[in-house]
């Protein structure tokens, strides 16, 4: 803001010296004079190519025509200032004491450009050609040496005051060259205040890169916040749609602390005039309404703090501390965010109504599952996935909600924590209330290199009524279950990814019961209409084991054991390609005791329509096996009989030519004993009977 002070000043000087040289000097000339006097005073080019018409009653004033204020050359073709007239009034106490006072000036229809190069000049410094902000000019603006006394001029130690400034029908452009941001105001009209002492005040309009605006802002110390310091500020911008307070102090470098309030119904035009355009943002997300409250601080540095920040999203409220420093790549975020209820988006984009009662409810609408069959028809998708937003910040955050609510489902309470680091995102879960139960785990996800996606979750103790209802509208299953997963996928697209799954899971389901249907019954009558009493299956537990592996899922030992029998089971699922493979095979008991009738069910085909019929190929192969075993086992049984047999007629022989008493129970160690003795003993006798011929 000095050039704006050197620049009153310089016009307060040329009309005193119009003024002075009024009767003798030619309107022309004076347009000159006053020209270069300007330009000398802010080192550049001014031209007054109009009329110039001085005043002298009842103030001292000047009307000049066609002003033009010069940028560096640097700058482009396009003036700092150029306007259709200047109008200048000064009181004549003010100019006959030498003070720098104005009563009114007016600009009407300036067109005024701010340029800044890509090497941090700004074409509105009048020091040393623009050098770059916060670079002392080798000029006699530098500061003294210290330990030197400097003695204040005349101009160093006059106040400039105006009493009134305005700007009608302005137009107002900021061009950035080294990041090619460009803000263009039209339809300026303002109103400025700056008294010797006290606060400066500016009120008006403008429409900025299409938008209207009315600005309303007070600056408490101006002379302060001009010579690089701290001033009070308070500040009030409307728009269409919307409201924006603040309230606080702030500075030139830039810097700011205090208080920020927005309340809008479209942020639309606000985001416009930072050149965004506003996202297509779900229902429950800020669609209809977004308000924020809070203590933001902008360091000279450039991090921003937020400190007691409250985000209302449509009818979502959550309370935010957070953290936003520069970093070399990338800014880093750092905070905690809480709140009584989170909606996740679905699919469609929309974000799920508010429930009307706490916990869970079933909607048994289906529609999870309409669009998981919709899904199914088309497969997945090959649209490449776009995390370029991964790469955008690191961050640090803790998210702690009551309830999430998502794809149908009502969670809580839960507390999360979120760490993103060049792309690589990874989300630890440390606690989810889910139907009575706990998920944990961690999600990660890696744009590095190409995108991969893994899941180490646990799923405990959940209730599995109200949570199937509520994502699948199916409320059949009773009972309550356990479920572990681990998994990674690599790819660029769904398709790909799903198609490389690899990893490994199970779950278990304790006692509970399948609702309207009696499975056993089924089978024992071969009806697939049939209905018992109470029209239940009830089962002791479930169990299986998977493993992944290039996108299919496989599994040889799914199990339900109850009552009435067993449910086996063993196939693959191909996620991938969205097909099935699998096998049921029921085995229901018969009233006769241990004997049961076995009917596989064979599952085959897309996800989208698959075939479920009784697998009597299957049946054939299980019964020739059981034929061919029983047969093995008649054989063998003979087998067995024969060996008997000719071991009991060789074991009789040796008992009749040894005299010995051998049996079946007979171990090998006993019989060599006794065979050892029975030599002995004749080999006894045979050498006495020598003995006593001789």
């Amino acid at each position: 803001m000095r050039w704006v002070f050197r620049a009153f000043g310089g016009l307060v000087v040329v009309a005193v010296l119009m003024f002075g040289a009024l009767f003798a000097v030619p309107a022309d000339r004076i347009a000159s004079v006053a020209a270069d006097r300007l330009s000398q005073t802010l080192g550049r080019e001014v031209r007054l190519s109009g009329e110039v018409r001085p005043t002298l009653w009842p103030y001292l004033g000047v009307r000049a025509e066609g002003l033009r204020v010069g940028n560096p050359d640097w700058a482009g073709d396009a003036p700092l200032i150029a306007a259709e007239a200047l109008s200048l009034r000064v009181p004549w106490s003010a100019a006959l004491a030498g003070e720098v006072r104005i009563e009114e000036i007016t600009l009407i229809a300036p067109e005024i450009t701010l340029v800044r190069a890509a090497d941090g000049r700004v074409s509105w410094s009048f020091d040393a050609a623009g050098v770059p902000e916060g670079v002392a000019p080798s000029s006699s603006t530098a500061e003294p040496a210290p330990g030197t006394t400097t003695t204040p001029t005349a101009d160093a130690e006059r106040v400039l005051a105006v009493t009134a400034a305005e700007i009608s029908g302005g137009r107002f452009t900021y061009l950035d060259q080294g990041s090619g941001d460009r803000l263009s105001i039209d339809d300026l009209d303002a109103r400025l205040s700056l008294p010797a002492e006290g606060a400066a005040t500016i009120a008006g309009s403008a429409t900025v890169n299409g938008t209207a605006l009315d600005l309303d802002a007070r600056i408490g110390d101006p002379r302060r916040l001009s010579g690089g310091g701290i001033s009070a500020i308070t500040a009030a911008l409307d728009w269409a749609g919307g409201a924006a307070r603040f309230d606080g102090q702030a500075g030139l470098h830039p810097s700011f602390a205090g208080d920020l309030d927005i309340d809008a119904t479209d942020l639309g035009p606000l985001l416009a005039i930072l050149g965004a355009a506003m996202p297509d943002l779900p229902q429950g997300y800020g669609r209809d309404r977004l308000a924020f409250s809070g203590e933001v601080t902008l360091t000279a540095e450039g991090s921003l703090h937020l400190r007691g920040g409250a985000l209302g999203l449509d009818d979502t409220a959550l309370a935010l501390d957070l953290d936003v420093t520069p970093g070399a790549d990338r800014p880093m975020v750092r905070g905690a965010i809480s709140g009584a209820r989170l909606a996740l988006p679905d699919a469609g984009g929309a974000a799920p109504a508010p429930a009307s009662g706490g916990g869970a409810t079933a909607s048994g609408s289906g529609t999870s599952g309409a669009g998981a069959a919709a899904a199914s028809a088309s497969g997945w998708s090959r649209a490449p996935i776009d995390v370029s937003g991964l790469f955008a910040v690191d961050a640090e955050l803790v998210l702690a909600v009551e309830r999430l609510e998502g794809a149908g489902v009502t969670l809580g309470p839960a507390r999360l924590r979120a760490g993103l680091n060049a792309g690589r995102l990874v989300l630890d879960i440390e606690r989810i209330g889910t139907y009575g139960g706990v998920l944990a785990g961690q999600f990660v996800v890696n744009g590095r290199g190409g995108l991969s996606v893994r899941t180490d979750l646990i799923l405990a103790d959940v209730d599995l009524n109200p949570l199937l209802a509520d994502l699948a509208g199916y409320d059949r299953l009773e009972g309550r279950g356990s479920l572990g997963l681990q998994v990674l996928g690599v790819g660029n697209d769904m398709a790909t990814l799903m198609s490389s799954l690899e990893g490994e899971g199970d779950f278990a389901l304790g006692t509970g019961a399948i609702r309207g249907l009696d499975l056993a019954g089924m089978i024992r009558n071969f009806d697939p209409s049939f209905r018992g009493e109470g029209a239940r299956t009830v089962y002791d537990g479930v169990s299986a084991n998977v493993t992944f592996s290039q996108g299919v899922m496989s599994n040889d030992d799914l199990r339900l054991d109850a009552p009435w029998g067993e449910v086996t089971g063993a196939g693959r699922v191909n996620i991938g390609a969205q097909t099935l493979d699998y096998r049921l095979t029921p085995a229901v008991l018969r009233a006769e005791a241990g004997a049961a009738l076995r009917v596989p069910i064979l599952i085959t085909g897309s996800w989208a329509d698959p075939s479920i019929r009784p697998d009597l190929e299957f049946l054939a192969e299980q019964e020739l096996a059981e034929e061919a075993a029983r047969l093995e086992a008649e054989a063998r049984a003979r087998l067995d009989a024969e060996a008997a047999r000719l071991e009991e007629e060789a074991r009789n022989r040796i008992n009749e030519a040894l005299g010995t008493q051998f049996d079946a129970t007979t171990t090998e160690e006993a019989a060599r004993d006794e065979l050892e003795r029975r030599l002995r003993e004749e080999a006894e006798q045979q050498l006495l009977r020598l003995l006593g011929r001789n």
